[in-house]
This record gives structure tokens, sequence and C-alpha cells, in this order.
């Protein structure tokens, strides 16, 4: 019988070090996993930060330009009388 044990108790063996050396895998990826998110949501939002700054400076020079419209027509209107 305790012949029968040994490879039994090889097996177990190496059984329970391949699940922790899977285990060991799945951290390693769930940690890289976890830091790419990371980085990910970071360039995100900095991306959307960039986004709304554009869009305030087109905003604000196409305000701009309409007040400069604006005074140029009430200038050629002046003008005009």
């Amino acid at each position: 019988m305790s012949s029968q044990e040994k490879p039994a108790e090889g097996l177990s063996n190496g059984t329970e070090d391949l699940a922790t050396y899977i285990d060991s895998i799945v951290e390693k990826l769930q940690s890289k996993v976890n830091g790419v998110n990371t980085e990910l949501d970071t360039k995100f939002e900095d991306m959307s930060t960039r986004i709304d700054k554009l869009e305030q400076t087109i905003n604000s020079i196409l305000q701009r330009q309409e007040e400069q419209e604006t005074s140029e027509e009430r200038n050629d209107t002046t003008e005009q009388s």
C-alpha cells in the first residue's frame, strides 16, 4: 500500500504546485489588467479635460468673431448714414 500512496502523494503535491503556480499567474495578470485600467482611466480623463478646454477656446473664438462682425456691421451702418 505504501507504494500506491507515494504516487498519489506526488500527484497531489504536483497538483497543489500547479494550482499555486496558476493562482500566481492569474494574480499577476489581474494586477497588470488593473494597472492598464487605471492608466486608461487617467488618459481618458486627461483627454476629456483637454477636449473641454478646446471646446471653451473654440467657443471663445467664435464669440469674439461674432462680436467683431457685429461691431463692423455697426460701423458700416454708421458710415453710410
